[in-house]
Protein backbone atom coordinates (compact mmCIF):
# COMPACT_ATOMS: atom_id res chain seq x y z
CA UNK A 1 0.00 0.00 0.00
CA UNK A 2 2.62 2.40 0.73
CA UNK A 3 4.86 1.76 -2.32
CA UNK A 4 1.46 2.89 -4.02
CA UNK A 5 0.85 5.44 -2.27
CA UNK A 6 4.83 6.61 -2.86
CA UNK A 7 4.22 5.53 -6.47
CA UNK A 8 1.29 8.17 -6.64
CA UNK A 9 2.90 11.18 -5.09
CA UNK A 10 5.71 10.94 -7.72
CA UNK A 11 3.25 10.96 -10.67
CA UNK A 12 1.50 13.66 -9.01
CA UNK A 13 4.50 15.55 -8.74
CA UNK A 14 5.82 14.82 -12.17
CA UNK A 15 2.50 16.36 -13.42
CA UNK A 16 2.81 19.02 -11.30
CA UNK A 17 6.07 20.28 -12.88
CA UNK A 18 4.68 19.78 -16.15
CA UNK A 19 1.81 21.72 -15.80
CA UNK A 20 4.26 24.19 -13.98
CA UNK A 21 6.55 24.33 -17.04
CA UNK A 22 3.86 24.83 -19.54
CA UNK A 23 2.47 27.78 -17.78
CA UNK A 24 6.07 29.14 -17.54
CA UNK A 25 6.11 29.01 -21.50
CA UNK A 26 3.01 30.55 -21.46
CA UNK A 27 3.45 33.64 -19.91
CA UNK A 28 7.69 33.37 -21.69
CA UNK A 29 4.99 33.84 -24.80
CA UNK A 30 2.46 36.42 -23.91
CA UNK A 31 5.70 38.51 -22.42
CA UNK A 32 7.48 38.43 -25.80
CA UNK A 33 3.72 39.18 -27.89
CA UNK A 34 3.36 41.95 -25.71
CA UNK A 35 7.24 43.17 -26.22
CA UNK A 36 6.72 42.59 -30.08
CA UNK A 37 3.22 44.11 -30.38
CA UNK A 38 4.56 47.35 -28.49
CA UNK A 39 7.77 47.71 -31.25
CA UNK A 40 5.18 47.49 -33.92
CA UNK A 41 2.28 50.03 -32.56
CA UNK A 42 5.12 52.37 -32.70
CA UNK A 43 3.97 55.98 -34.42
CA UNK A 44 6.45 55.77 -36.70
CA UNK A 45 5.38 51.91 -37.66
CA UNK A 46 2.24 52.89 -38.14
CA UNK A 47 0.81 52.06 -41.40
CA UNK A 48 0.02 56.07 -42.85
CA UNK A 49 -2.12 56.62 -45.75
CA UNK A 50 -0.51 56.56 -49.67
CA UNK A 51 -2.87 58.39 -50.99
CA UNK A 52 -1.34 61.83 -51.73
CA UNK A 53 -4.69 63.45 -51.34
CA UNK A 54 -5.07 62.27 -47.62
CA UNK A 55 -4.35 65.61 -46.31
CA UNK A 56 -6.25 67.64 -48.78
CA UNK A 57 -9.52 65.37 -48.06
CA UNK A 58 -12.17 68.11 -47.19
CA UNK A 59 -12.73 67.16 -43.41
CA UNK A 60 -8.82 67.23 -42.64
CA UNK A 61 -9.08 71.00 -44.69
CA UNK A 62 -11.90 72.34 -42.97
CA UNK A 63 -9.81 71.23 -39.30
CA UNK A 64 -7.05 72.73 -39.99
CA UNK A 65 -8.29 76.23 -42.04
CA UNK A 66 -10.63 76.55 -38.73
CA UNK A 67 -7.78 76.29 -36.00
CA UNK A 68 -5.65 78.94 -38.08
CA UNK A 69 -8.81 81.54 -38.58
CA UNK A 70 -8.87 80.80 -34.81
CA UNK A 71 -5.40 81.54 -33.90
CA UNK A 72 -5.09 84.39 -36.88
CA UNK A 73 -8.11 86.27 -34.92
CA UNK A 74 -6.69 86.13 -31.96
CA UNK A 75 -3.52 87.70 -32.92
CA UNK A 76 -5.51 90.06 -35.05
CA UNK A 77 -6.87 91.35 -31.51
CA UNK A 78 -3.55 91.25 -30.30
CA UNK A 79 -1.82 93.34 -32.89
CA UNK A 80 -4.77 95.57 -32.55
CA UNK A 81 -4.07 96.30 -29.05
CA UNK A 82 -0.41 97.01 -29.43
CA UNK A 83 -0.87 99.23 -31.95
CA UNK A 84 -3.07 101.69 -30.00
CA UNK A 85 -1.04 101.51 -27.15
CA UNK A 86 2.37 102.83 -29.40
CA UNK A 87 -0.31 105.20 -31.06
CA UNK A 88 -0.77 106.24 -27.59
CA UNK A 89 3.04 106.63 -26.34
CA UNK A 90 4.37 107.95 -29.57
CA UNK A 91 1.20 110.45 -30.54
CA UNK A 92 0.56 108.26 -33.62
CA UNK A 93 4.15 108.41 -34.71
CA UNK A 94 5.06 104.79 -34.25
CA UNK A 95 2.38 102.80 -36.00
CA UNK A 96 3.33 103.05 -39.70
CA UNK A 97 4.95 100.20 -39.73
CA UNK A 98 2.87 97.86 -37.30
CA UNK A 99 -0.12 98.99 -39.55
CA UNK A 100 1.61 97.49 -42.47
CA UNK A 101 2.56 95.04 -41.23
CA UNK A 102 -1.00 94.06 -39.64
CA UNK A 103 -2.46 94.64 -43.34
CA UNK A 104 0.06 91.84 -44.69
CA UNK A 105 -1.07 89.28 -41.84
CA UNK A 106 -4.24 89.61 -42.17
CA UNK A 107 -4.58 89.86 -46.05
CA UNK A 108 -2.08 86.13 -46.17
CA UNK A 109 -4.66 84.84 -43.40
CA UNK A 110 -7.85 86.19 -45.34
CA UNK A 111 -6.62 84.09 -48.30
CA UNK A 112 -6.21 81.03 -46.76
CA UNK A 113 -10.37 79.94 -47.04
CA UNK A 114 -9.53 79.73 -50.80
CA UNK A 115 -6.36 77.37 -50.55
CA UNK A 116 -7.67 73.59 -52.40
CA UNK A 117 -4.67 72.20 -50.45
CA UNK A 118 -2.60 72.11 -47.42
CA UNK A 119 0.61 72.47 -48.96
CA UNK A 120 -0.50 75.75 -49.65
CA UNK A 121 -2.08 76.76 -46.15
CA UNK A 122 1.10 75.56 -44.77
CA UNK A 123 3.01 77.48 -47.02
CA UNK A 124 0.74 80.51 -45.83
CA UNK A 125 0.64 79.68 -41.89
CA UNK A 126 4.32 80.03 -42.43
CA UNK A 127 4.37 83.28 -44.03
CA UNK A 128 1.71 84.26 -40.72
CA UNK A 129 4.71 83.67 -38.46
CA UNK A 130 7.48 85.64 -40.38
CA UNK A 131 4.81 88.40 -40.06
CA UNK A 132 4.22 88.03 -36.36
CA UNK A 133 8.36 87.68 -35.81
CA UNK A 134 8.39 91.17 -37.94
CA UNK A 135 5.64 92.47 -35.68
CA UNK A 136 7.57 91.83 -32.30
CA UNK A 137 11.25 92.86 -33.94
CA UNK A 138 9.09 96.55 -34.53
CA UNK A 139 7.37 96.42 -31.25
CA UNK A 140 10.33 95.96 -29.55
CA UNK A 141 11.96 98.80 -31.57
CA UNK A 142 9.19 101.43 -30.65
CA UNK A 143 9.10 100.37 -26.99
CA UNK A 144 12.47 101.42 -26.60
CA UNK A 145 11.98 104.51 -29.28
CA UNK A 146 9.14 105.65 -27.22
CA UNK A 147 10.03 104.34 -23.36
CA UNK A 148 7.22 102.09 -23.21
CA UNK A 149 6.01 100.40 -20.84
CA UNK A 150 5.82 96.40 -20.93
CA UNK A 151 3.41 95.90 -18.03
CA UNK A 152 0.81 98.70 -19.87
CA UNK A 153 1.18 97.15 -23.13
CA UNK A 154 0.01 93.71 -21.86
CA UNK A 155 -2.67 95.31 -20.56
CA UNK A 156 -3.63 96.73 -23.61
CA UNK A 157 -3.35 93.29 -25.27
CA UNK A 158 -4.98 91.21 -22.90
CA UNK A 159 -7.91 93.77 -23.45
CA UNK A 160 -8.29 93.01 -26.75
CA UNK A 161 -7.47 89.64 -27.22
CA UNK A 162 -10.23 89.25 -24.36
CA UNK A 163 -12.43 91.33 -25.89
CA UNK A 164 -12.14 89.35 -28.91
CA UNK A 165 -12.28 85.73 -27.43
CA UNK A 166 -15.81 86.78 -26.09
CA UNK A 167 -17.02 87.82 -29.52
CA UNK A 168 -15.05 85.25 -31.62
CA UNK A 169 -17.55 83.36 -33.15
CA UNK A 170 -20.09 85.37 -35.09
CA UNK A 171 -24.21 84.89 -34.66
CA UNK A 172 -24.21 82.15 -37.45
CA UNK A 173 -21.19 80.08 -35.21
CA UNK A 174 -18.67 80.71 -37.66
CA UNK A 175 -15.00 82.51 -37.77
CA UNK A 176 -15.41 85.56 -39.80
CA UNK A 177 -11.55 84.49 -41.45
CA UNK A 178 -12.48 81.36 -42.32
CA UNK A 179 -14.84 82.21 -44.98
CA UNK A 180 -13.92 82.99 -48.59
CA UNK A 181 -15.58 86.64 -47.95
CA UNK A 182 -13.24 87.23 -45.32
CA UNK A 183 -10.78 88.58 -47.77
CA UNK A 184 -13.44 91.20 -48.81
CA UNK A 185 -13.83 92.10 -45.44
CA UNK A 186 -10.29 93.37 -44.57
CA UNK A 187 -10.12 94.89 -47.93
CA UNK A 188 -13.31 96.70 -46.91
CA UNK A 189 -11.82 97.88 -43.38
CA UNK A 190 -8.99 99.21 -44.34
CA UNK A 191 -10.45 101.35 -47.13
CA UNK A 192 -12.24 102.42 -43.80
CA UNK A 193 -9.31 102.98 -42.23
CA UNK A 194 -7.81 105.12 -45.02
CA UNK A 195 -10.81 107.74 -45.35
CA UNK A 196 -10.92 108.22 -41.66
CA UNK A 197 -6.85 108.60 -41.63
CA UNK A 198 -6.84 111.07 -44.19
CA UNK A 199 -9.77 113.32 -42.47
CA UNK A 200 -7.46 113.30 -39.50
CA UNK A 201 -4.46 114.64 -41.26
CA UNK A 202 -6.65 117.27 -43.26
CA UNK A 203 -7.93 118.65 -39.82
CA UNK A 204 -3.92 119.28 -38.96
CA UNK A 205 -3.19 121.52 -42.32
CA UNK A 206 -1.46 118.37 -44.07
CA UNK A 207 -1.37 117.89 -47.77
CA UNK A 208 -3.13 114.84 -48.24
CA UNK A 209 -3.64 114.69 -52.00
CA UNK A 210 -1.17 112.19 -52.47
CA UNK A 211 -2.55 110.12 -49.90
CA UNK A 212 -6.29 110.29 -51.40
CA UNK A 213 -4.89 109.38 -55.19
CA UNK A 214 -3.19 106.44 -53.63
CA UNK A 215 -6.00 105.64 -51.55
CA UNK A 216 -8.50 105.61 -54.77
CA UNK A 217 -5.94 103.77 -56.64
CA UNK A 218 -6.06 100.86 -53.99
CA UNK A 219 -9.88 100.89 -53.78
CA UNK A 220 -9.82 100.55 -57.58
CA UNK A 221 -8.12 97.36 -57.07
CA UNK A 222 -11.35 95.82 -55.24
CA UNK A 223 -13.01 94.64 -58.81
CA UNK A 224 -10.12 92.92 -59.46
CA UNK A 225 -10.41 91.14 -55.97
CA UNK A 226 -13.87 89.89 -56.00
CA UNK A 227 -12.95 88.82 -59.60
CA UNK A 228 -10.42 86.21 -57.71
CA UNK A 229 -12.66 85.39 -55.18
CA UNK A 230 -15.55 85.04 -57.19
CA UNK A 231 -13.59 82.48 -59.72
CA UNK A 232 -11.69 81.11 -56.51
CA UNK A 233 -9.02 81.42 -58.62
CA UNK A 234 -6.00 81.66 -55.90
CA UNK A 235 -3.51 82.57 -58.92
CA UNK A 236 -5.55 85.89 -59.33
CA UNK A 237 -6.03 86.27 -55.82
CA UNK A 238 -1.92 86.33 -54.81
CA UNK A 239 -1.90 88.87 -58.26
CA UNK A 240 -4.60 91.40 -56.86
CA UNK A 241 -2.83 91.00 -53.28
CA UNK A 242 0.33 91.88 -54.17
CA UNK A 243 -0.88 94.82 -56.18
CA UNK A 244 -2.88 96.05 -53.30
CA UNK A 245 0.27 95.27 -50.94
CA UNK A 246 2.44 97.43 -53.21
CA UNK A 247 0.40 100.27 -52.99
CA UNK A 248 -0.54 100.42 -49.56
CA UNK A 249 3.34 100.62 -49.05
CA UNK A 250 3.82 103.77 -50.56
CA UNK A 251 0.42 105.15 -48.80
CA UNK A 252 1.98 104.22 -45.72
CA UNK A 253 5.63 105.62 -46.98
CA UNK A 254 3.52 109.01 -47.77
CA UNK A 255 1.33 109.15 -44.72
CA UNK A 256 5.23 109.02 -42.27
CA UNK A 257 6.57 111.70 -44.73
CA UNK A 258 3.79 114.07 -44.38
CA UNK A 259 3.42 113.73 -40.51
CA UNK A 260 7.60 113.71 -40.29
CA UNK A 261 6.92 116.92 -42.38
CA UNK A 262 4.22 118.39 -39.74
CA UNK A 263 6.60 117.90 -37.11
CA UNK A 264 8.86 119.85 -38.17
CA UNK A 265 7.14 122.48 -39.45
CA UNK A 266 5.42 122.59 -35.80
CA UNK A 267 8.74 122.69 -34.07
CA UNK A 268 9.76 125.60 -36.48
CA UNK A 269 6.42 127.10 -35.36
CA UNK A 270 6.79 126.68 -31.81
CA UNK A 271 10.60 128.03 -31.72
CA UNK A 272 9.64 130.86 -34.06
CA UNK A 273 6.98 132.11 -31.58
CA UNK A 274 9.18 131.58 -28.40
CA UNK A 275 10.83 134.69 -30.14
Amino acid sequence: MSVKLMEADRGQGNCGWQNGFFVAVCFLAIVLLIQSASAVVNVDTIPASKDPNYADRPEAMVSLKNHIAYVCELQDARMGGTIRYIGTISNGNGTATLDQIRDDYLISASSIPLMPTSDEVLKARDNLHMYTTRFSDEVTIQMVRYNGNSSTLLLYTRAAVNAADASILRANGTLWLSDTSARLDVFNRDSMDRTEQIGVLRTCSIDTAGMQNLSEQIDAQRPALVQALTNRSVADLKTANEKIQTLTKEYRDAVESARAAWLIRAKIDAMTAMG
